[in-house]
């Protein structure tokens, strides 16, 4: 396997979009220093400022279940019912490598 993809869409409610946008960079630095973290972005949507969106790239589904119980992402789970139009869509997928070794890969 070569490693999993983890996208997570979030949708901020009316006015919380620069406070959704805050707690989610705060994520970024120390989820960086896991273990198993090859690759964690964040976006917000250039159609709609309210949709946000993590993509990630991980060793393994056990460094994804290990990120989700660490302090930065509870504190994060821990606001999100204040920020968020409703639950994050959390989505991993299965990395299908195709075409040019660096460009078919993430």
């Amino acid at each position: 396997m070569n490693g999993l993809t983890v996208m997570a869409r979030a949708k901020a409610k009316p006015g919380r979009e620069a406070e959704l946008e805050q707690a989610m960079r705060a994520v970024v630095a120390p989820t960086h220093q896991e273990a198993g973290c090859l690759r964690y972005t964040v976006h917000r949507s250039m159609i709609d400022p309210s949709e946000f969106v993590t993509i990630e790239h991980w060793t393994s589904k056990e460094a994804v279940d290990q990120h989700f119980t660490t302090p930065h992402v509870q504190a994060l789970l821990k606001q999100a019912p204040d920020l968020l139009m409703q639950p994050p869509d959390i989505t991993l997928y299965e990395l299908l490598p195709e075409g040019h070794s660096e460009k078919g890969r993430l």
